[in-house]
């Protein structure tokens, strides 16, 4: 007696089963996609909440004044914010050429979905790192101390950035400098770290118009 075998899938069969799963991973890929995208903000936003932390203790420990960028640090002979921050983020010292430096600059201070390397991808809004001798157009007024700063939560105090330097030089957009924000890191959104502490995620025009509508980058509210 001959053993029985199961039917075997004919052609049609075999290709209507390829196609479904087909349509199936044309469905579920975007949304992993997204799911994944998601998660690099996520992280992202907790890493700029850290540096928002280990600002406000920085300043706790300096007469409440913020930290430098390379913008003024080696004039003044301080450390740039990416250094003096590292006690509070729970670094010890720590030399630039070191392995370790590497490790945290394309760590907790590179976004996710930034795909350089050894780059910056925060940076310090110049507006805090301003002394009553520099060249710029504006309010006559200095916010060295987060005391000074009026609003501070609707003041950026870090934005997410395209250049290779630590810092934004927002007090120049005014008279036509090119804003070095990244205006589009995730999706049509980037992450903006505020003086008081918290982090958002927002389009670009909500935070700076040309025409003046907005901008959350200049500390300056009065007349």
């Amino acid at each position: 007696m001959k053993a029985k075998h199961p039917p075997a899938f004919t052609l049609l069969e075999l290709l209507v089963v390829i196609a479904v799963i087909a349509i199936l991973a044309a469905l579920l890929l975007p949304a992993l996609s997204r799911a994944k995208s998601y998660g690099r903000q996520t992280r992202c936003l907790g890493q700029m909440r850290q540096i928002g932390l280990a600002t406000l203790l920085y300043a706790q420990e300096s007469g409440d004044e913020f930290p430098r960028s390379q913008h003024s640090a080696f004039v003044y002979h301080q450390q740039t914010w990416g250094f003096g921050l590292l006690p509070f983020l729970g670094y010890g010292n720590v030399n630039g050429a070191s392995a370790a430096w590497g490790h945290i600059l394309n760590g907790l201070y590179r976004c996710p979905e930034d795909r350089r390397t050894n780059d910056w991808s925060y940076g310090l809004n110049v507006y805090f790192e301003l002394g009553p001798d520099d060249d710029y157009r504006g309010a006559p007024k200095t916010w060295r101390k987060l005391v000074q700063v009026p609003f501070p939560a609707d003041t950026v105090s870090f934005g997410e950035i395209t250049g290779s330097t630590d810092h934004i030089m927002a007090h120049f957009w005014q008279e036509g400098g090119t804003p070095e924000v990244s205006t589009n890191r995730h999706c049509v959104r980037s992450d903006y770290l505020f003086v008081d502490g918290h982090v958002k995620a927002l389009r670009f025009s909500s935070t700076y118009a040309p025409s003046g509508r907005a901008d959350l980058w200049n500390p300056y509210r009065g007349p």
